[in-house]
């Protein structure tokens, strides 16, 4: 299995999750958002969760699409230099903004903050990893 196989499956079984939410179930859905003092810090609307599972679906198009498995009719500078910026955004996302979400968040007391340090940042770094693999090749 190819490392842009590994980031498109991983980007899509986190697309079909949104389409879940988006679609009005419920399970996981409030472990996925950020909480301080036990509220939410935002309540996304399933417009806005189907538009990020849309987000996600394209990404794992993109990293495809860059290593050569797919082919799409748009400029393939597209993905040459989106791909590589993506690890960044990735890697980013893995770091945090130093208050809610990543390893470096402060707000540390919520089921959120529990999984975003074993499953969402790491996720984040993998992916990261793999599209800073697949960009360089």
């Amino acid at each position: 299995m190819t490392t842009a196989v590994i980031a498109a499956s991983l980007l899509s079984a986190a697309g079909v999750v949104h389409v879940y939410w988006a679609a009005g179930g419920r399970a996981g859905f409030d472990a996925a958002v950020p909480h301080v003092a036990g509220k939410r810090l935002f309540m996304p609307g399933r417009a806005i969760t189907f538009a990020i599972a849309c987000g996600l679906f394209a990404l794992a198009l993109l990293v495809l699409w860059r290593d050569g498995i797919i082919v799409l009719p748009l400029p393939f500078t597209l993905a040459r230099y989106s791909v590589p910026l993506l690890a960044l955004v990735f890697l980013a996302r893995a770091i945090g903004d130093f208050r809610h979400v990543g390893w470096s968040k402060r707000v540390r007391d919520s089921r959120f903050a529990r999984l975003d340090d074993v499953l969402y940042a790491p996720l984040c770094l993998v992916l990261a990893i793999c599209f800073a693999i697949v960009g360089s090749g």
